[in-house]
């Protein structure tokens, strides 16, 4: 593997192909930015918009958080899942409709606008610190690298070269993440 960024992105982008529920408003952490918190227990989740107006257009679609539990997680899926139904599809449909379009191949203009609908209000948006949008998400890569060679993973630089690291670096990379999501790095 080229490195734990890698493993932690693939990880990321495979949680990105998941569905949400919609979002209302989140609450403000000691930077002012907005949050995704819980709606009250058991009701879904409720997502934040973009922690800052340097980070782009704010958003209605739900983000991931680090301490989602699977029913959470259960329901960001939800309303994307009711969406595609609405429109006569399924997750498969999208998945074979999205493999389609990255090869070139034509997909049908109705099932694409079905689709981009259902992604645009409801496909949720990664944690707000690995969000590519957010200007600080190296910073949190880079603090993440940090815990996981301080848990002793052997890195070089950024990259973890050998399976046995790799597996070590996926079983901590949850827990480093908490931890430096937890401290602002």
């Amino acid at each position: 593997m080229r490195g734990s960024r890698t493993v932690v992105a693939a990880i990321a982008f495979t949680a990105l192909s998941a569905c949400t529920s919609p979002a209302t408003t989140g609450n403000d952490d000691s930077t002012g930015a907005k949050v995704a918190t819980l709606a009250s227990a058991g009701t879904g989740i409720s997502a934040g918009a973009s922690p800052s107006a340097s980070a782009g257009p704010v958003s209605t679609r739900p983000r991931y958080r680090f301490d989602m539990t699977a029913a959470d997680e259960d329901a960001l899926w939800a309303p994307y899942n009711k969406c595609l139904k609405a429109h006569g599809y399924t997750r498969v449909d999208a998945k074979k409709a999205e493999d389609a379009a990255a090869r070139g191949r034509h997909v049908d203009d109705k099932k694409a606008a079905a689709l981009k609908e259902c992604e645009e209000k409801y496909l949720p948006l990664p944690e707000w610190e690995k969000d590519p949008a957010n200007p600080k998400a190296s910073d949190f890569a880079r603090a993440v690298n940090k815990c996981l060679k301080a848990k002793g993973i052997k890195m070089d630089g950024d990259s973890i070269d050998d399976s046995e690291n790799v597996a070590k670096a996926l079983d901590a990379s949850g827990d480093c993440e908490r931890e430096v999501a937890a401290s602002k790095y």
